[in-house]
């Protein structure tokens, strides 16, 4: 086995699907979503200099958080069964 299949299989201990992270499984949703809240923030600290409008941060943290809560919904619900 490489090296990427060895992290691979140890990331991947559920079924091979999932991200494990402490005891909960970590659905895509949420991560696209966190990574998009992350990316409003960035954005938020630049659009001075970078020379965009304040309502582009404004509208990627308002969309990250709607999608990191519906991934954390479906992440309860994939648990739970």
């Amino acid at each position: 086995m490489g090296k990427r299949s060895k992290l691979r299989a140890w990331i991947n201990r559920d079924d091979g699907r999932l991200y494990q992270v402490g005891n909960t499984t970590v659905g895509s949703l949420t991560i696209i979503g966190g990574l998009a809240m992350i990316a409003a923030l960035v954005l938020s600290q630049l659009h001075r200099h970078v020379g965009i409008h304040l309502a582009w941060p404004i509208a990627v943290g308002i969309v990250g958080t709607a999608v990191f809560l519906v991934g954390l919904y479906a992440d309860d619900r994939r648990n739970d069964t």
